[in-house]
């Protein structure tokens, strides 16, 4: 654009960090975007959400709140889609509780999460081993009408699974084909594991020997707890 006589504008600038960011260029895409104030260019709500989803692909959590803080001082609104990225770098970063403040923080704005708010938080929930807390957000999810998809519901099954709910992890499995979710392998993994725990040795074979008509490659989870399953019902 320069060498063309062009001036990017706030647009261009916007477009190239999210560009940057999708394809794994974080650093680039956050240099881009610290360099608009020194070119008079005042980044908009859009600009710190390309810039925030940027780090997000980097799990850079500690980025976000100083990104985060700067909003704040500049006075730009943050929305659902600022709210969400956050609450998904946290997630990836390992950061549950702050990824659990965030989302307290978007409800307190009255902005209505969406699936990847809800998804991301849950996800935090199951990697931090609070299953309860994955199954409230789920809960909380289903209340609101946000339709949970199969990375929502893998992701509560896992969090059961982790925490020994066996119940709960067959519940839920079981209710995806009637929503029209279609099951993958980290929600089978963790109901045949929940069958193995149970001693459904029978079930445990049924769900794995179903894997190939869900056209699912069988994970090592799925192969050992199946054996182990088997082997308990001798």
């Amino acid at each position: 654009m320069p060498k063309a006589e062009m001036n990017p504008d706030v647009i261009s600038h916007s477009a190239t960090i999210s560009a940057l960011g999708n394809g794994g260029q974080g650093p680039q895409a956050l240099r881009i975007f610290e360099a608009m104030p020194k070119a008079r260019i005042r980044p908009n709500v859009i600009s710190y959400n390309a810039a925030i989803s940027a780090c997000e692909n980097g799990s850079q959590w500690l980025q976000i709140l100083v990104l985060f803080g700067a909003m704040g001082e500049e006075k730009v609104n943050r929305n659902v889609i600022s709210y969400s990225a956050a609450i998904s770098t946290c997630e990836k970063g390992g950061q549950w509780q702050q990824a659990l403040d965030f989302f307290q923080e978007l409800l307190r704005a009255k902005i209505s999460p969406d699936v990847i708010s809800y998804n991301a938080t849950i996800s935090a929930c199951e990697k931090c081993g609070q299953w309860q807390q994955a199954l409230t957000f789920f809960g909380k999810m289903c209340e609101a009408r946000v339709s949970p998809n199969v990375i929502s519901c893998s992701a509560a099954i896992s969090a059961c699974e982790r925490g020994g709910q066996d119940h709960h992890t067959l519940a839920i499995f079981e209710a995806m084909p009637q929503s029209r979710i279609c099951p993958n392998v980290i929600s089978y993994s963790a109901a045949i594991t929940a069958c193995e725990r149970g001693s459904q040795w029978q079930q445990a074979l049924s769900l794995f020997f179903s894997l190939p008509e869900a056209n699912i490659a069988a994970s090592v989870i799925a192969f050992n707890a199946t054996m182990s399953a088997c082997e308990a019902g001798l």
